[in-house]
């Protein structure tokens, strides 16, 4: 019992010490208890928190599975879209066939226009019907050329067989040529505008058009056409129709009324698919290899087609012309169907197709065209501004002015015959008077031409048969 009062003696004289070391103690060990509960928390968090990372990182990987309402969701709003597309699509070609695409009742029989309206671009034509058809349309547009004439009130030149570019050549005397001049016995050269027709010249004109012979020739055939070349043959009618009118909307914003005051004042060339293709001079240009009756990579060289059309030749030796381009025969007609859409069309890098073109293009085909002019250069935006309303929309791709002046020569070919020798030349082989404003001009150009609406190329993913034939338009 002594023992025990000394010990709590002791304890109480240093009771500091004794409570110092008991708070200690206990505060060390609550210490302990709380950081042990923490630091277990800390690690069930933590990995709460890395597996819903993973979960989001093993979400990502996965192929999504939507439910039914956003399948269903998905699916009307693809079918909504395919609506929209159709719909525009149909706008476009139905203004076009109102406006250009169409064939005209006048001209052609009932019994033709009710046969070949059954048809897509391209497709030949009905066996019972095929002879009336080729027989029919060959009349027709061995007499279509006049009225390419009358849209720009061009002067006309003689028929066939004598188309400007090309002919024999001749010395470095005349400015395109000596003997025969530029073009030969064509619209100007050496004997120039004398190759007018005898009934013409005295007619009305706003126009010259020099190489409308060429044209001509394309529009006849030494024998009974082609379903294929038929189809073609009008797309390039229907084709220079939508280039002529530009050229004519331009000069009635002039309100031209006599050659002198037109916009345009001479159609120097308009050339249209392979031709126009082969004559571009850009730099991602594809050379097509030459063709019976077409000059090789030239426009005006090479072929080996009657005594007009174009060779390439020097002025000193063989004047801006030799022999090619498509004579007196009119087309090729020994050409296959193969051969007549090959390189006609672009595809989606501005690239000519090769073989038939089976894939010219789902909504559209794009097809090249060029024109050179003469004209007053003050018009040029105006002009630009019908290509890209015309109903055929014209997308201008390559514009020159004066291209003569840089050494490349109006043709593009850069040899020292063609128009390189500037537009004083020029300005006196068709009987153009002085003017400062007049210029050279080269448009390399691309024509949107639309197909037939089909649903069926924009199907959508996923739609049932029976659901996507009873859609409509």
């Amino acid at each position: 019992m002594d023992q025990v009062r000394v010990i709590v003696k002791l304890i109480w004289r240093e009771r500091f010490w004794v409570l110092s070391v008991l708070g200690t103690l206990v505060a060390v060990a609550c210490w302990h208890l709380a950081t042990g509960d923490l630091d277990k928390e800390f690690k069930s968090r933590k990995s709460s928190i890395e597996s819903s990372f993973k979960s989001m990182r093993d979400l990502g990987s996965k192929p999504v599975h939507p439910n039914d309402d956003v399948n269903q969701g998905d699916m009307l709003q693809a079918k909504e879209q395919r609506e929209n597309v159709l719909n525009v699509w149909k706008q476009l070609y139905d203004r076009q066939r109102q406006e250009v695409l169409y064939w005209p009742k006048g001209s052609l029989k009932p019994e033709f226009i009710d046969e070949i309206e059954k048809l897509r671009f391209r497709d030949p034509f009905p066996a019972h019907k095929a002879e009336f058809m080729r027989n029919h349309y060959w009349n027709y547009i061995e007499n279509r050329f006049d009225g390419l004439l009358e849209i720009v009130q061009a002067q006309k030149t003689s028929e066939r067989g004598s188309s400007s570019f090309g002919g024999r050549g001749g010395g470095r005397d005349s400015p395109y040529g000596g003997e025969e001049g530029y073009g030969g016995e064509g619209a100007y050269g050496g004997r120039g505008l004398a190759a007018l027709d005898p009934d013409q010249e005295n007619q009305d004109y706003l126009v010259q058009w020099l190489d409308q012979g060429n044209v001509r020739d394309e529009l006849h055939f030494a024998k009974k056409p082609s379903a294929v070349q038929i189809w073609v043959t009008q797309e390039d009618l229907w084709v220079y129709e939508t280039l002529l009118n530009v050229i004519a909307n331009t000069n009635k914003l002039r309100k031209a009324t006599r050659p002198d005051n037109t916009a345009v004042r001479v159609i120097v060339n308009l050339e249209v698919g392979k031709k126009a293709a082969e004559a571009s001079r850009t730099k991602s240009r594809i050379l097509i290899p030459s063709v019976e009756g077409i000059g090789g990579d030239d426009p005006y060289g090479g072929g080996r087609g009657g005594e007009s059309g174009g060779g390439r030749g020097e002025m000193d030796e063989g004047g801006y012309g030799g022999r090619g381009g498509y004579g007196e025969g009119g087309r090729d007609d020994g050409m296959s169907d193969t051969d007549v859409l090959a390189h006609r069309y672009l595809d989606a890098e501005g690239q000519p197709y090769p073989g038939d073109a089976e894939n010219f293009g789902i909504e559209y085909r794009q097809l090249p065209i060029r024109m050179k002019l003469m004209m007053d250069q003050r018009w040029l935006p105006q002009l630009l501004v019908e290509c890209a309303n015309a109903a055929l929309p014209i997308e201008v791709n390559q514009l020159r002015v004066n291209p003569e002046q840089s050494g490349a020569g109006f043709g593009g070919g850069g040899s020292r015959g063609g128009m390189s020798t500037g537009r004083s030349s020029m300005r006196g082989a068709v009987n153009l008077p002085p003017d400062p404003n007049l210029a050279n001009v080269e448009i390399q150009a691309v024509v949107y031409i639309y197909n037939q609406p089909d649903k069926e190329e924009l199907s959508v993913p996923g739609l049932e048969e029976d659901q996507l034939a009873a859609d409509t338009l």
